[in-house]
């Protein structure tokens, strides 16, 4: 009965000793590619590192971890970063390196990547936030400090940094228009100076230079905030005439004085 049973199932079996043998060939031996290193773990413990090659392994003992050896490269996406005079820049940052030790890459942090991905991070906030917008067009001078400061911080992960830096370090839209009224109010303070040195007199110079429209007399502005406030009032009493309910005057009233200037809205009040 027995031997019957195993002939009928000899093949079947044979079929299954096959798969489990190749199975565990297969455990036994690794292959490691060019430009990647290993590292050997034997019940947990890191052992010893691999090269490229294939080498043996106890199955269900020993364990392997691979990482590329060769450089590479990690982009930072764009940093917002406040300078040290208060001027917001956008800053592109990015980075060549290469691991030289497996084991410390490995074991002293959990995600290599990621982690250096937020190292970058950090050291380009803490490079530009200590410059002026005048040091940020040392574009040398400023990716010698970000290399140094990932150098120092990765090579405690077994990581070697080959270079650093800014592709791109601009302003934003805000600091772009700080920077341009702080230009135009340098240019006005030079020439009220000229105006005041010409004419001897201080507020002839602010009048003339420190506005973007020319003085006018007190009377005429009285005037055109008179006939304004009669306007409003004429138009006031024709829709009353015409029926429209005191909200609708209030409405129509409030247009009319939205589109009048500053000064004659501040008359009318």
């Amino acid at each position: 009965m027995i031997e019957r049973l195993l002939l009928e199932l000899g093949d079947d079996l044979l079929v299954v000793l096959l798969v489990s043998l190749s199975a565990i060939v297969r455990a036994m031996f690794r292959t490691i590619d060019s430009g990647h290193e290993g590292l050997r773990f034997t019940f947990g413990r890191a052992s010893n590192k691999l090269g490229p090659g294939l080498h043996f392994f106890v199955p269900f003992v020993q364990t392997m971890r691979m990482l590329p050896s060769r450089a590479r490269t990690l982009d930072l996406p764009a940093q917002r970063v406040i300078t040290s005079d208060g001027l917001v820049y956008q800053a592109d940052a990015n980075m060549i390196y290469r691991v030289v030790d497996i084991k410390k890459a490995l074991i002293q942090v959990d995600h290599l990547e990621k982690a250096m991905l937020q190292m970058l991070g950090l050291s380009v906030q803490r490079v530009l936030r200590g410059t002026s917008r005048a040091q940020t067009r040392d574009t040398d001078r400023l990716n010698q400090e970000l290399h140094e400061a990932l150098q120092a911080r990765l090579s405690q992960w077994g990581v070697h940094v080959e270079s650093a830096g800014f592709p791109s370090i601009a302003p934003g839209a805000q600091s772009i228009r700080i920077t341009q009224l702080e230009k135009v109010a340098r240019e006005r303070q030079g020439a009220m100076g000229q105006i005041a040195t010409v004419t001897g007199s201080d507020s002839l110079a602010t009048a003339l230079v420190g506005t973007r429209q020319m003085p006018i007399p007190r009377t005429r502005s009285l005037q055109r905030m008179a006939f304004a406030r009669r306007r409003v009032n004429r138009v006031r009493t024709v829709l009353r005439k015409r029926g429209w309910s005191p909200a609708q005057v209030r409405r129509a009233e409030w247009h009319m004085r939205s589109r009048l200037p500053i000064k004659q809205r501040r008359g009318q009040r």
